[in-house]
């Protein structure tokens, strides 16, 4: 008996020709050698992983059949609430940076040199005693 009920028992796979792009396929099969597995399985895997959004779309797109307007009306609410907690999101990283910027004194170049915020394997210049660059006077 499976016990957990968040997670269902697993079902039998079915196998199905689906006619994808070559640029899908390329990108599956990049997916497949990075995980290991088959083109069809990291598609498997990838379908099993948004069959929930699938399961919105699926339901939203019947009841849209169904009453297009009423469906119209609910989607704009739901980008318009969605819009509103981005920009309170955006608004609050702003004052956040703000606040940061004025509890560090100043938003003045540091003394010592901050790394990139991408490791592309270069090095930073060492620096002296006197917080100078070597080799800048």
């Amino acid at each position: 008996m499976f016990m957990n009920k968040l997670i269902p028992p697993p079902s039998k796979s079915l196998r199905v020709t689906v006619p994808v792009s070559e640029e899908v396929h390329e990108v599956f099969k990049r997916l497949a050698r990075a995980g290991n597995m088959s083109t069809g399985k990291s598609m498997g895997e990838w379908l099993k992983d948004t069959v929930e959004a699938a399961e919105l779309m699926a339901t939203t797109m019947e009841r849209a059949r169904a009453a297009p307007k009423i469906v119209t009306a609910e989607l704009h609410a739901m980008m318009l609430g969605m819009t509103e907690q981005t920009k309170e999101l955006a608004d609050r990283f702003s004052k956040m940076g703000v606040a940061a910027r004025s509890a560090s004194g100043s938003a003045a170049a540091p003394s010592v040199p901050i790394p990139p915020s991408s490791n592309t394997g270069g090095k930073l210049p060492r620096v002296n005693t006197n917080n100078r660059l070597k080799g800048v006077k």
